[in-house]
């Protein structure tokens, strides 16, 4: 006997509200609508939200495996709808992150009502350089060629420069300490 719906969805999968899908679910709509254009990056922002609210852990072993699947380019997509709050998450997650997505991420402007923008960088330059020192780098040297480079780059790039000298400070005064 043959399934005939094997490789259909169940109509109400179609209808269901984002909240109510399952992960892997709220991946392949999202991945759908990046890839269709159905909704500007703004729009598609709190979707992105709503798939990374349950993250706890800075490595989501589920989360990671439906994100290998997906191009790099509607990844890329996926980080420039992200606000600056999700960036850093979206970017630990992310299989093997590109230095154009890297780019995007560091592009990302804190809103004007938050008090401390230069810790909410901080995270996202951190998120960035833990996954890889060479691509944080050559990110890095990739925005300071361009014309648009935010104007909180620099002062961002330099603070953050300032961090990691003072971690391999501490780091060699106090190797047994954990980080």
């Amino acid at each position: 006997m043959v399934d005939r719906g094997a490789g259909k969805r169940k109509w109400y999968e179609k209808y269901l509200p984002f909240v109510a899908q399952s992960r892997r679910m709220q991946v392949e709509w999202l991945v759908g609508a990046i890839r269709k254009n159905v909704l500007h990056l703004e729009e598609i922002t709190p979707y992105v939200r709503l798939l990374l609210a349950d993250v706890v852990e800075e490595y989501d072993e589920p989360l990671v495996m439906f994100l290998k699947g997906i191009d790099a380019d509607v990844l890329c997509r996926m980080v420039q709808a992200a606000d600056i709050y999700d960036v850093a998450k979206l970017m630990r997650l992310v299989p093997e992150p590109t230095v154009e997505q890297a780019v995007v991420a560091l592009c990302k402007e804190p809103p004007s009502y938050e008090k401390k923008p230069e810790l909410v960088l901080d995270k996202v330059f951190q998120a960035i350089h833990d996954r890889s020192e060479a691509l944080f780098e050559e990110a890095a040297t990739e925005l300071r060629k361009r014309a648009d480079a935010p104007a909180h780059f620099d002062a961002a790039y330099e603070r953050f420069q300032e961090i990691l000298a003072d971690e391999r400070i501490l780091s060699a005064m106090y190797p047994k300490a954990s980080s």
